[in-house]
């Protein structure tokens, strides 16, 4: 489907908006609900879901904001989010592009496998490889649990997600 040049600004005008709200509500206390210490990384499942069914540029471009809005509440790994989701949703992108078709299962996949993938990195590279000392089991107690609410707060994501897609890419009326 073509859209004009101006419909396409204002979708990734929207787009970005989209993915800061998320990145507000996700790094500011008191607006997500915490179930005991797991936290839910929405940033995860809106970037990937609104970079599928995009262009993979695109939808790399998406992640990267993505995850420089979430490094830059960051004080320790700037960077790691940016790259992370970037790569994420550029992978994503392309195999819904030339493998996959778009539907929720698709979405729903591909956001756990973000969310489990994203979990255990972090885990590895910045608790374990890094030497903290007795922080072995914050993976069964913050890193799992978190990537667990996650994929459970995917479905209702992807609602809100599919519905605000529908509406940017409706044909134009003439």
């Amino acid at each position: 489907m073509d859209l004009s040049y101006r419909k396409k600004i204002s979708k990734t005008i929207i787009y970005i908006l989209i993915i800061a709200a998320a990145a507000i509500i996700q790094n500011t206390k008191g607006l997500t609900i915490e179930i005991g210490e797991a936290r839910c990384f929405l940033l995860l499942p809106v970037t990937i879901m609104i970079g599928m069914g995009e262009d993979e540029g695109f939808a790399g471009i998406l992640g990267l904001i993505g995850g420089l809005f979430w490094d830059l509440n960051s004080a320790v790994h700037f960077g790691f989010n940016a790259a992370f989701m970037c790569i994420s949703c550029f992978c994503c992108a392309a195999l819904v592009t030339y493998i996959i078709r778009n539907t929720f299962i698709s979405n729903f996949v591909f956001s756990a496998l973000s969310a489990f993938a994203y979990a255990f990195l972090y885990w590895l590279f910045f608790i374990i490889i890094k030497g903290v000392h007795g922080a072995e089991l914050s993976l069964f107690s913050f890193y799992l649990p978190s990537a667990v609410y996650t994929m459970l707060t995917a479905p209702f994501i992807w609602f809100f997600i599919n519905w605000i897609k529908k509406k940017l890419n409706a044909p134009i009326k003439a």
